[in-house]
């Protein structure tokens, strides 16, 4: 199964708000919803898919949770994580390299010539 647009923008908002809420101890599936109003078994999906790609891990029992285990991950790598792309989208992946999804989560927009090169002059 793969995931469709609304489930790619979903996986970068939960990693955004978990990149926002995480403090070095794990952050729960719930306060995830709480925060992004998706629902636990919506982002439970999400998550296996950014386990296997080694962008979350999991703890179990009390206390548990989802820790980032890569460091400021990009939009990119999310993207890569939830989803197959086309090989002609990797220009596009490629340009995502460089999104931080720490940016998202901190409301930061970019420079106005880095959202829109062609318009620079």
């Amino acid at each position: 199964m793969e995931f469709g647009m609304k489930r790619v923008v979903a996986s970068v908002q939960a990693v955004a708000i978990l990149n926002k809420i995480y403090g070095g101890k794990p952050v729960s599936i719930a306060a995830i919803s709480k925060e992004s109003n998706l629902s636990v078994s919506y982002l439970e999906q999400i998550f296996s898919r950014l386990r296997v790609s080694n962008i979350v891990a999991s703890q179990r029992g009390p206390g548990g949770g989802y820790h980032l285990i890569k460091t400021n991950p990009s939009v990119a790598d999310v993207v890569r994580a939830v989803t197959r792309t086309p090989d002609s989208f990797e220009p596009v992946l490629n340009a995502l390299e460089w999104v931080p999804v720490a940016q998202l989560s901190q409301g930061k927009s970019l420079p106005h010539k880095a959202q829109n090169p062609r318009k620079a002059g």
